[in-house]
């Protein structure tokens, strides 16, 4: 999947996450998704890990489980980002 589809599909799954509070995982705030959807847009616009990191992993690695299908897809699209050059 390419870098602008993967995002896209990112975004919706984060929206979806953040309208459905009853089955959203208690890790993940809404707060934090907000900023996440921030941070898809300026990697989408930037596309350069150099000129911006994305701060969402390390939110990631604090406390969410990594088994989550939004907390695989967000660091797939992590690994694409770090390609884009």
């Amino acid at each position: 999947m390419d870098f602008q589809s993967m995002i896209e599909e990112v975004r919706i799954h984060v929206q979806e996450e953040i309208n459905n509070k009853d089955t959203r995982p208690g890790y993940m705030s809404e707060k934090q998704l907000c900023f996440i959807l921030d941070e898809l847009d300026k990697m989408e616009r930037i596309r350069n890990i150099h000129l911006f990191y994305p701060y969402y992993p390390k939110g990631i690695s604090d406390g969410w489980d990594y088994s989550n299908p939004l907390t695989v897809k967000l660091l797939d699209l992590l690994e694409l980002y770090r390609k884009l050059q």
